[in-house]
């Protein structure tokens, strides 16, 4: 693709000159004549590759032009080139001192121009393809770190069967699950979902799988644990505006009985055995967003045959190429129809149907999926 290149410049002639003799190159370019104009249309493009900048220019100079380019994060990394007739050394320096690059006087030649053009690019996107391969790297290495967070092998646990899933829609996410065993008939079991996507997400999971697990070995109850994470975690997430569903529970091997607090977390669906699929409503808000708040203790049987299911939005909400939602009846549908199999065939026949329904389309959110199911007498 051709280079993108802005041009600032009060004088029409030369105006005109400059950008007939660079779009004949191929490069595509776009002029404006004052200040104001130039700001507004470096803000506004897609993907500016270079700046040429006139320093003397109605209302503003070229020079203040350049820093407030340099203020705004969207801007800051467009090199730009002044091509002025103010040549003193002065005039340089304050030039590189006010973000250029490179400095042309005028009159100028235009071979000269070009060539300068033309070596200004091959080294920028040298720079941008280094530090692309860089962030590529560094991306890939964090996948790594958060799949190996994420993806542990449920426990074994005595009557009990257990599936769980979890892909984010970038090579990072803000969906996680986890296990704490306490003996190996009581476990702690936990599902979550940061706002937002991508490493914003990813970086907040990673404090909040901490402060979890940790709350809930330590105090040893869903809720108090629950109502202390949203303590320690209250001001980091409303910093960055961010919040945080979680569903916590605690399994009793013994009693076959199960235990939780709901911070928002939707879509968890319960299945007493041959019965009736049912969602089972969150009965307090997700953490991050009232800074006190004092969880509910929730209850539900997981005797031989009930079936719980936690998932995050990316499931229900998964998307087919005419814009269609699976959404929670159909979801539901599904569920109650798999309800008598095994943990692992629900799970494995759930994330099929969400493929097939979604055609392939492009996975808009984090994905997880957890299935617990009461097996033996």
């Amino acid at each position: 693709m051709s280079a993108s290149i802005l041009y600032v410049e009060d004088d029409p002639f030369l105006r005109e000159l400059v950008a007939y003799a660079l779009s004949t190159d191929g490069y595509r370019i776009e002029t404006v004549k004052d200040g104001a104009s130039g700001l507004a249309a470096a803000s506004r493009a897609g993907q500016l590759d270079l700046i040429l900048l006139d320093v003397q220019l109605p209302g503003m100079s070229g020079f203040e032009i350049s820093r407030k380019l340099q203020e705004n994060p969207r801007t800051a990394a467009i090199p730009i080139i002044f091509l002025t007739a103010r040549g003193t050394l002065e005039d340089r320096l304050t030039g590189f001192e006010a973000g250029g690059v490179d400095y042309l006087g005028k009159p100028f030649a235009m071979t000269e121009l070009k060539a300068r053009i033309a070596a200004l690019l091959r080294q920028h996107q040298s720079v941008r393809t280094q530090e692309a391969a860089a962030t590529s790297g560094e991306m890939a290495e964090a996948a790594a770190i958060q799949k190996h967070l994420i993806e542990r092998a449920a426990p074994a646990v005595a009557g009990l069967e257990i599936f769980s899933y979890c892909r984010p829609a970038k090579e990072i996410g803000g969906d996680f699950y986890g296990f704490c065993l306490v003996d190996r008939d009581q476990l702690i079991f936990m599902v979550a979902d940061v706002s937002g996507k991508g490493l914003p997400a990813a970086m907040m999971m990673t404090s909040a799988r901490t402060a979890l697990h940790g709350a809930a070995q330590r105090l040893y109850s869903c809720e108090a644990a629950m109502t202390q994470v949203n303590r320690d975690l209250y001001n980091d997430l409303s910093d960055v505006g961010k919040f945080i569903t979680v569903f916590l529970g605690q399994y009793d091997g013994v009693n076959r009985h199960l235990t939780y607090a709901n911070a928002g977390h939707s879509l968890v669906v319960h299945c007493p055995a041959g019965g009736e699929c049912r969602i089972v409503e969150a009965a307090d808000p997700p953490l991050g967003i009232l800074p006190k708040h004092f969880f509910a203790r929730e209850s539900l049987p997981l005797a031989a045959g009930d079936l719980l299911i936690v998932c995050s939005d990316g499931i229900f909400e998964a998307e087919n190429p005419a814009g269609e939602r699976v959404g929670y009846d159909l979801l539901l549908e599904w569920i109650q129809t798999l309800a008598d199999q095994p943990a692992g065939r629900i799970g494995e026949r759930i994330l099929q149907l969400v493929n097939e329904f979604s055609d392939q389309w492009h996975q808009t959110d984090d994905q997880t999926l957890l299935v617990l199911k009461g097996v033996g007498q």
